[in-house]
């Protein structure tokens, strides 16, 4: 599958099930029952190599013994095929090796028998998000028409914009680490997919790691790997994620949130390509563009002494400021007309082809500061067009959205939109004024708005965590995330 026939928000999600037990397509199933992913099975690896071209999936999973061959045999004509497919292993509990060397070559994680349940949904929806960074496009704005469906969009012709897109093309003609700097929400790591999938590495992998979610030993760990006890809870072998990404590229959001010692480590890997596991003594070498991003001046956070001197110059050769939408001048109104279209053609929202901004509405958005950028540009006006239901974006509706907020408030550029506090009194007045017909659904819609806004704050924007602490699958949490209108970057924690 390429990235230009890879279309469509709505496209259907792909598991293949290579293994002759017929138990194990069966748990998959159930597992991911919830998930709106087709699956299909193939009990040979030479009906799976068929399937795979015919299938065409978005994540294989792959036995390791087989009535025709071993696992790994059948994994090295996939990664020919298709060197992008997540690949999730399945290995018996005593087959450790096994599985790091799947690793080794490429394979995006493992399962171990007998198959649980939370794992493989786990597990796959990792693999499906990678799936989708990698092969969803980018597409600038030189290249196609932006109103073309089935792709992710930087949109803007400001000069500011226009180096964003040369450095880009610059960026994507070198294998060099990049760092892209630039506030929440303005597209860091569009960005980042842009350069890899404009780049000599499109045909390879690429994984994005935040490095926020990680503690400092886990994070070296999942970038370098580790050999068995080499600290608590280190019980065996990991191969991390820059030797399994060997020949592609790892995405490193949030680079102040790496600890010192681990950026030391970097820049030795950014200059040789070498490095050790946590606990190993042997050198890897391994080929890997390492991207970077900050959502603070790289600058300031290495006078600060946050990011070290040796990786900010090992860095500032490529470095990419994306502009905040702010400083974008005539760009918002592109960036409205976009997502407002995007949002009748592909997201059946309002009606296809007929909406429009009022002139109002257009004041309120100019006049309006966007703390959060694009990434809240685009939740206010999914909120606005949903409430609206009509074929014009009014102000009303843009001021219900907005909150309200003054542009005076104080603290307003970090305050986000989601911080508002519902006054229900209010709420159902200006319902009734406004004339509904159908306030018990918009007030159920308002409570879990702010219910997702609070858990999704309290877990910086991990999806898993708030799935459980909610007690909804992640894709019930993504649903409602997406038609509350809901920017999910809002809420990942960065410094």
């Amino acid at each position: 599958m390429t990235t230009q026939n890879y279309l469509g928000a709505k496209r259907e999600r792909r598991v293949l099930v290579i293994d002759d037990d017929p138990s194990v397509a069966t748990v998959v199933t159930s597992a991911l029952s919830q998930d709106e992913v087709r699956i299909q099975h193939a009990e040979t690896g030479a009906n799976g190599l068929q399937q795979l071209v015919q299938f065409r999936p978005d994540v294989l999973i792959l036995d390791h013994l087989l009535p025709d061959g071993e696992g790994l045999q059948i994994l090295g004509r996939v990664n020919r095929i298709d060197a992008r497919l997540p690949v999730l292993f399945v290995t018996a509990r005593n087959s450790s090796e096994l599985a790091i060397e799947a690793m080794k070559q490429g394979a995006f994680d493992f399962l171990s028998k007998p198959l649980q349940l939370e794992k493989i949904q786990e597990k796959t929806q990792q693999a499906l998000e990678s799936r989708r960074l990698m092969l969803m496009p980018v597409q600038l704005p030189s290249q196609v028409d932006p109103m073309i469906d089935g792709a992710d969009h930087l949109i803007g012709q400001c000069p500011e914009m226009q180096e964003v897109y040369k450095a880009i093309g610059r960026a994507a003609a070198h294998d060099v680490p990049v760092l892209i700097e630039g506030e929440i929400g303005t597209g860091k790591e569009l960005v980042a997919r842009a350069i890899y999938q404009h780049g000599r590495r499109k045909d390879r992998p690429f994984v994005k790691v935040v490095c926020s979610d990680f503690g400092p030993e886990w994070l070296e760990s999942e970038l370098f790997g580790h050999e068995p006890n080499s600290f608590p809870g280190a019980t065996e072998r990991r191969i991390g994620k820059i030797e399994q990404c060997h020949g592609g590229t790892v995405l490193l959001e949030d680079i102040s949130a790496i600890p010192q010692p681990l950026q030391s480590k970097l820049v030795r890997f950014i200059q040789d390509k070498t490095f050790e596991r946590i606990g190993g003594q042997e050198a890897i070498q391994v080929n890997t563009t390492l991207l970077f991003t900050s959502s603070k001046n790289a600058e300031r956070l290495t006078t600060e002494g946050v990011i070290r001197h040796d990786l900010f110059y090992s860095l500032n050769s490529f470095m990419i400021r994306i502009p905040p939408l702010r400083e974008r001048g005539a760009d918002l109104t592109k960036l409205v007309d976009h997502f407002v279209g995007q949002f009748c053609r592909v997201e059946r929202i309002g009606q296809t082809g007929a909406v429009r901004t009022s002139p109002d509405a257009l004041r309120l958005l100019t006049d309006y500061p966007w703390p959060g950028n694009v990434a809240e540009l685009r939740s206010v006006l999914r909120r606005a067009l949903v409430e609206s239901r009509g074929t014009v974006i009014a102000g009303d509706y843009l001021r219900t959205a907005l909150r309200d907020l003054p542009r005076n408030d104080v603290g307003l550029e970090t305050k986000m939109l989601s911080t508002h506090v519902c006054d229900w009194e209010d709420f159902i007045q200006d319902k009734i004024d406004a004339g509904s017909n159908d306030l018990y659904s918009d007030a159920v819609m308002e409570m879990e708005r702010h219910v997702l806004t609070i858990i999704l704050r309290k877990t910086s924007g991990n999806q898993a965590k708030a799935a459980r602490m909610l007690g909804i699958t992640r894709t019930s949490l993504r649903k409602k995330i997406h038609y509350l209108g809901l920017a999910i970057e809002e809420f990942v924690s960065t410094v």
